[in-house]
C-alpha cells in the first residue's frame, strides 16, 4: 500500500468506527433526517446498523414510479419494525403497485405499533380494498388521511377513535349511506375534518352529514365531472365550528344549523344561502367569497358587523352595485380585495351594467378601511368609477393596489396606469409584479 494512502484509509476507518459507536438514540436521530428507503438500506452496512432503523418513529414510503421496489421494500421492512410507538406512517403507492400485494397488512401492523399519524394514498387499477376493522377502534390514532377511490370506508359498529383530532377523507368510497355518519360519531374529540368528493366517483352517499360537536374546522369540496349529477347535498350541524370552507359550484344543496362561533369562511357555491347560514356568517371576521351566479344574497341579507378582511373571487364588474351594498354592511372592514374574472364569456350584444354612485358613504370607507386591492383591471368604465369611489372616500386608506388585466398589451397598460396618476395612494401594478 502506498504510504500516502495509508493515513487516509486509517482516518476513514476511524470515522466509521466513531459513527458506529454512537448511541442508538443519536443514530435514530440521524436516520430520521434521510428518506425512509435510505434509512432501511443502512441495514446492509454492518451488524451494528442492522436493526437501528426499525426503531425510527416516522416512516415515509412514496412510489414515484421510477423505482418498482418500493412496495417490496415496504412489505419486507414493515414486518421487521419493532418500535413501541410509531409516530407517523405515510404510504403513497402509484399505479405500478402489484395488485396481489396485501396493503391492509401494512395498516394493521401500524395499528399494532400504536400509530398516531397515518396517511394512506393508493392509486392502482384493481378492485377497491377495505381497511382493517381495527383501524376504526385504534386508541392512539390522532390523525388519519385516506386518499383514494380504491379505498372503501366500511365502518363497523361501534366506532371508537378517542384520540382522533384530524380526519381527511379524499375521494374515498363508502360502503353505504351511513358509513361516514358512524365514523364521525365515534370521534369524540375530532377538531379538523376535510372531505373531498368527486362526482365522477359513485361514493354511495347522496347526503353527506357532518354532526360533530367538537369540530372546529371543516373543509368540504365537491368536484364534478358529470354535469347531470346534481343530487348530492351537505348537512352541517356543528355548533362549535370556527372555520368553514365549502366548495361546490355545481348546484348541490346545503343545510346548515346555526353556528355562532364562525371566525373565517371560504364559500364557493351556487346554492342560495339559507337563514341559518347567513346568521352564522354575521359574526365572522374573515370572508373569502366566490359569488358564481350572483352577489345579491351574500350582500343584502347579512350585516357583517365583525368582518375585518374580505376577498371576492371571480368578481363580475356588472356586480358593482351589489359590491357597494356589501361595503355598507361591513362597518369595521379594514382590508378589502376584489379579484375580477377577466375570462367571463360575454356575448357580442352584452351591455355593461352601469351604476350610479350612492349618495351616502359606507361607514367602513369613512372610518376604517386601510387596504384595497383590485386585481384584473381591464379599464371598463364601471371598474374605473368603482375604484375611484372607494379610494376617494376611504379616509383611513394607506394603500390601494390596481393589478392590471394580464391580457392587456403594453399600450393599454400605460393608458390605464395614467388614469390613476392623480391619486397619491393608488399604485398600479403590472401582471408580473402583482402581489396577489
Amino acid at each position: 500500500m502506498d504510504e500516502d494512502e495509508r493515513p487516509r484509509n486509517i482516518q476513514t476507518r476511524v470515522s466509521k468506527d466513531r459513527i458506529s459507536s454512537l448511541p442508538d438514540d443519536l443514530l435514530i436521530q440521524i436516520l430520521s433526517r434521510v428518506p425512509t428507503e435510505d434509512a432501511v438500506a443502512t441495514t446492509f452496512l454492518s451488524k451494528r446498523w442492522r436493526y437501528v432503523w426499525i426503531m425510527l418513529p416516522r416512516l415515509d414510503y412514496k412510489d414515484t414510479g421510477k423505482r418498482k421496489s418500493i412496495w417490496w421494500l415496504l412489505d419486507q421492512s414493515i414486518r421487521l419494525y419493532q418500535a413501541p410507538r410509531l409516530e407517523r406512517l405515510r404510504i403513497r403507492l402509484g399505479r405500478h403497485c402489484p395488485v396481489d400485494v396485501d396493503v391492509t397488512n401494512w395498516v394493521a401492523k401500524a395499528i399494532d405499533c400504536c400509530v398516531r399519524n397515518l396517511l394512506f394514498a393508493l392509486h392502482w387499477k384493481t378492485e377497491p380494498i377495505r381497511m382493517p376493522q381495527a383501524l376504526y377502534t385504534c386508541n392512539t390514532l390522532a390523525r388519519l388521511a385516506l386518499i383514494s377511490a380504491k379505498i372503501i370506508v366500511d365502518v363497523p359498529s361501534p366506532v371508537s377513535l378517542p384520540s382522533l383530532t384530524q380526519l381527511e377523507l379524499i375521494r374515498v368510497v363508502y360502503r353505504d349511506e351511513d358509513s361516514h355518519v358512524r365514523l364521525l360519531s365515534g370521534c369524540p374529540v375530532l377538531k379538523h375534518l376535510t372531505v373531498v368528493r368527486y362526482a365522477d366517483v359513485d361514493d354511495n352517499v347522496r347526503k353527506f352529514s357532518v354532526k360533530v360537536p367538537s369540530l372546529l374546522t371543516l373543509w368540504y369540496e365537491l368536484r364534478r365531472v358529470n354535469e347531470d349529477d346534481t343530487d348530492r347535498s351537505l348537512v352541517i350541524d356543528t355548533p362549535a365550528l370556527m372555520h368553514v370552507g365549502i366548495f361546490d359550484s355545481f348546484g348541490g344543496s346545503c343545510t346548515i344549523e346555526y353556528m355562532p362561533h364562525i371566525v373565517t369562511a371560504s364559500i364557493a357555491a351556487t346554492f342560495y344561502p339559507e337563514d341559518n347560514f347567513l346568521s352564522s356568517l354575521s359574526s365572522i371576521k374573515n370572508l373569502e367569497l366566490y359569488p358564481f351566479d350572483t352577489m345579491v344574497p351574500w350582500c343584502n341579507a347579512v350585516n357583517y358587523f365583525r368582518l375585518i378582511e374580505c376577498r371576492l373571487r371571480d368578481f363580475d364588474p356588472d356586480w358593482c352595485e351589489s359590491l357597494v351594498v356589501l361595503l355598507t354592511n361591513c362597518p369595521v372592514l379594514k382590508k378589502f380585495m376584489v379579484d375580477c374574472n377577466y375570462e367571463i364569456d360575454r356575448s357580442d350584444d352584452h351591455v355593461p351594467v352601469l351604476w350610479d354612485q350612492p349618495s351616502s358613504v359606507p361607514k367602513c370607507l369613512s372610518s376604517c378601511l386601510e387596504f384595497f386591492r383590485y386585481t384584473g383591471y381591464a379599464g371598463r368604465e364601471d371598474e374605473r368609477e368603482l375604484i375611484r369611489y372607494i379610494s376617494q372616500n376611504s379616509k383611513c386608506l394607506n394603500r390601494a393596489e390596481i393589478c392590471l388585466n394580464p391580457t392587456c398589451n403594453r399600450e393599454e397598460e400605460e393608458q390605464m396606469a395614467e388614469e390613476f396618476t392623480s391619486m397619491p395612494k393608488v399604485f398600479v401594478l403590472k401582471p408580473e409584479t402583482s402581489s396577489v
